[in-house]
């Protein structure tokens, strides 16, 4: 997720921008949330419940904070 940090896969991502705090990430905890939530679902729903999910197919318009990496081309998209 480009902009991230550590904490903006956790509450605290939402937690620091309430309070003012810089974490050093460049996205707001609320974006990386519902990122992070609908990647998590998405996945969970593909490999548990054998339900394809499109979203993990290609980049998406909605979400162009995240790329899609290809480790034995070693290129991201």
């Amino acid at each position: 997720m480009t902009g991230a940090e550590h904490t903006s896969f956790t509450d605290l991502g939402v937690l620091t921008d309430q309070f003012g705090i810089d974490d050093g990430a460049d996205i707001p905890g609320v974006r990386a949330t519902e990122i992070t939530r609908k990647y998590v679902a998405a996945f969970f729903d593909l490999h548990l419940l054998k339900k394809p999910q499109p979203l993990l197919d290609k980049p998406s318009a909605r979400y162009p904070e995240i790329k899609f990496c290809a480790p034995e081309a070693m290129t991201c998209r």
